[in-house]
């Protein structure tokens, strides 16, 4: 039986670029002791580039496989990298984190970090916390924060189209803004394909059944990557005004359309959605078939939280 290694044997493993990042190794940085933490963060910045980006990746590889598994102050700490690219791979790490406190790191990265592509992963970050915001989940000082900053990156109109239409898409959430309701109508009008999708995320965000003439439009858009913001948004309203549309949808000629229309069925429910979702379940597509029957648990869910029942 081997021996058991000490936690700085695992931590002299990651320094080893020759050594490859098992999952066994991994594991062990998993739910760290504030001592273990602080070691880690020592050894960090001795680290390579490139062997902090290997570390990074497998982290989060890793924490997608084992959802048990915490992370969370690796991918804090990896925030302040000097890598752009290490920042960025912190943030898909973080994608499910939700506690105010990564707020003080995420607005500054949205607002002036040196790298693009950081700031558009953090704004796309502050989506939950705006929704969070909305449905009072966040300390009330914090509230203001996120809507203040999200609207001050929307105007800026230095900032990348990429960062406006993020913070655009995340501003949604704030459904009860007149002016956050206008942008979305003004970005719905635009010539930019990226900027027209946002407005209709947005769109969907808001739960607000004024959109839904707009959303019921684009069902029917050339542009397969308009019909499917748009599928997801009629998702997002759940609104059985759109059902129709969206069960013509799950024969989408996009393969993306299509998923995103089942998605949206299990969103909508009712006995009709209910019907197509059962014929899709039996499909040969192993794809299509797991869609549906995830959109058919979505359904028995919301009737009855406390009983799930597997298709």
């Amino acid at each position: 039986m081997a021996e058991k290694k000490s936690y700085n044997e695992y931590l002299a493993m990651l320094a080893d670029e020759e050594q490859s990042l098992s999952k066994r190794i991994i594991k062990q940085f998993s739910n760290l002791e504030s001592e273990q933490q602080a070691q880690f963060e020592q050894a960090w910045g001795t680290f390579s580039v490139e062997r902090r980006r290997e570390i990074a990746e497998a982290l989060v590889e890793y924490a997608e496989e084992q959802v048990e598994e915490d992370f969370n102050p690796l991918f804090l700490y990896m925030l302040r990298d000097p890598d752009a690219k290490v920042r960025v791979i912190a943030l898909e790490g973080l994608w499910e984190y939700e506690e105010h406190n990564m707020l003080r790191m995420l607005i500054p990265l949205m607002e002036s970090d040196p790298s693009e592509e950081v700031r558009e992963k953090a704004t796309i970050s502050m989506s939950r916390f705006a929704l969070l915001a909305e449905l009072g989940k966040l300390p009330s000082r914090w509230n203001k924060n996120v809507h203040d900053s999200l609207m001050t990156q929307f105007q800026k109109k230095t900032n990348s189209l990429e960062v406006r239409r993020r913070a655009l898409e995340a501003l949604g959430y704030f459904s009860q803004d007149e002016q956050v309701r206008q942008f979305i109508a003004e970005a719905y009008q635009s010539d930019d394909e990226l900027f027209k999708s946002s407005a209709l995320a947005a769109m969907g965000r808001t739960v607000d059944k004024r959109w839904l003439p707009e959303i019921g439009q684009e069902l029917s858009n050339e542009s397969p990557a308009l019909r499917y913001e748009a599928v997801r948004a009629a998702g997002e309203q759940s609104s059985t005004e759109l059902l129709t549309p969206l069960l013509r949808l799950t024969r989408d000629h996009d393969p993306e359309v299509r998923l995103a229309a089942i998605w949206a069925l299990g969103q909508v429910g009712g006995q009709e959605a209910t019907r197509t979702l059962k014929v899709l379940a039996e499909s040969e597509s192993t794809t299509i078939r797991e869609a549906a029957k995830e959109a058919l648990a979505e359904i028995v869910f919301s009737q009855n939280p406390l009983n799930v029942i597997d298709y």
